[in-house]
Order: structure tokens, then sequence, then C-alpha cells
């Protein structure tokens, strides 16, 4: 398969806000040689039948949500693991290790759900990806109860390093397809950056890109690490997108700026 047509049946996934077990395994089909989405959507289909007869006679409800992670856990030993290894990103790779970070193990909460008629949303809450079936919110990577107030709170504050006074809305709305796979790329390149890897990681930063095409800080970011690749003609020209669109109160403007004219300077 060419890396190309697995990208854009990524981006079709995102267009149509569709499954995003389906979007994301495209995504690894990019990165992983060798993957091919349907046998793991067949996997998804198997566990969601699981969880249909877990949930008894009259099929599942929205107050079975609590039902899905112990199926997960007995099925596919789900379990939270460090961001450091590139395969606790990718959902094939989660679904047949079982370890993987919270989105990850978001994607295959919300699949499985949905299969089953449980209506499971992503949230995307900052430092730690959650879900939510009605108006209760569970991390999918612990016992599979919903998070009262405070323990989302307190959640949230091991992730970003302060516990914060109250939550924000705009942090509890629904995750869209694309945004989960915005998401999924920026770990990706965040990943492959520390472990310079810099091919995987640039590809990371262009899915970015072609993601989220209105959102002027995902060029900025593949700009510095085309900077750090030693590719200035290209860095300049995102940098320089990113000051072109950029509102000017954005409090990094003159670092960018700065930034920006040492590679002008080097160009000329």
């Amino acid at each position: 398969m060419q890396v190309r047509d697995a990208r854009q049946a990524m981006l079709d996934v995102a267009a149509a806000d569709g499954d995003i077990a389906t979007g994301a395994l495209w995504l690894a089909a990019e990165d992983c040689p060798g993957v091919e989405p349907d046998p793991w959507l067949e996997r998804i289909d198997e566990l969601s039948l699981e969880l249909r007869d877990r949930c008894g006679i009259d099929g599942c409800r929205p107050s079975d949500a609590p039902l899905v992670a112990p199926l997960l856990r007995d099925k596919l030993r789900l379990h939270c693991a460090g961001g450091g290894d590139p395969q606790s990103h990718y959902l094939h790779s989660v679904l047949e290790r079982g370890a993987g970070i919270p989105i990850a193990c978001a994607a295959i909460w919300i699949a499985v759900g949905t299969r089953a008629a449980i209506p499971v949303e992503g949230v995307n809450t900052p430092g730690h990806f959650l879900v939510r079936v009605g108006d209760l919110l569970f991390d999918t990577v612990a016992g599979g109860e919903p998070l009262g107030e405070e323990d989302t709170r307190s959640l949230i504050g091991d992730a970003i390093g302060h516990k914060p006074d109250r939550l924000q809305q705009s942090w509890l709305r629904r995750a869209t397809t694309r945004e989960m796979l915005a998401r999924m790329s920026r770990n990706l390149r965040g990943c492959y950056t520390c472990l310079e890897q810099w091919d995987l990681a640039l590809r990371a930063a262009d899915r970015c890109v072609d993601l989220m095409p209105d959102a002027p800080a995902e060029r900025r970011d593949r700009g510095y690490l085309l900077w750090r690749m030693g590719r200035p003609s290209a860095a300049l020209e995102d940098l320089r997108h990113y000051l072109d669109a950029a509102p000017a109160s954005a409090p990094d403007r003159d670092a960018v700026d700065e930034v920006a004219s040492r590679l002008r300077a080097f160009l000329n």
C-alpha cells in the first residue's frame, strides 16, 4: 500500500467524522509496513459481540458502560503504557499487546462501545484523554467506574502538573474524529522527536498539518522540527505561515520571529 493512499484514507475518515478505529488504523498503516485495517476491525467487531453478550438478552444500554473496562481487560489485557514506545500509540499494536497510551485505549473503548450500541465519545481533556457516556466520564485505563468531578480534576492535575480549581467546559466537549487523529499524530511527533527518528517525526507533523490545515500552530511546530532537521528553507516557509496567520497577541510571536530572522539570515 502506498503511504499517500493510507494518508488519504485517514483524511477521508476524518472529513466524515467517521469511525475512530478505522481512522487510527489507517494512521498506523501509513507508518507501519504490512498493517491492514480490516483484520483489526474484525477483532473490534468480535469484541463488540462479546460486550453484547455480557449486557444480556435485552442488549446494551448506556448504563452498561462500566462493562467495557472488564471486557477489554479480560480479552486484551488493556492497560496504560508510557508514551516513549511508539507501539503504545498505534491501534493495531494496542489490540495485539494490550499496552497503550490513554487516547489509544479510548479509541478502542469508543469503537467497541458504539458497535454494541453504547454511545461512547472521546473527551479532549488536557494531558489524559477520557471518554464519556451520557453525563459520566471514564478513564479508559482505570477500573471502569465513572469519575466524579474531584477525580477528574485530580487526574488532569497529575497530567499537567497542577490541579485545576474547576473543569473548563472546553475540556469536556466531544472530541471529533479529526481532533483525535490530530492528537494521536502530535503524540507520535513528540515520541519520534525524542527518539530522533526524524523521518517518522516529520511524517507525523505532516499529518497534523493535513488534519488541521487552519491551525497555525501545526505549521509552527512542523517548522521547528524542520529547523532541527537542517532544512532551513522549508522551516522558514512554515514559520512565515505561522507569523502571517497567528494573531498579533500570540505569546510566542517574538520567539518565532527571532527564529525566522535567523533562518532568513542563514539563507541570504
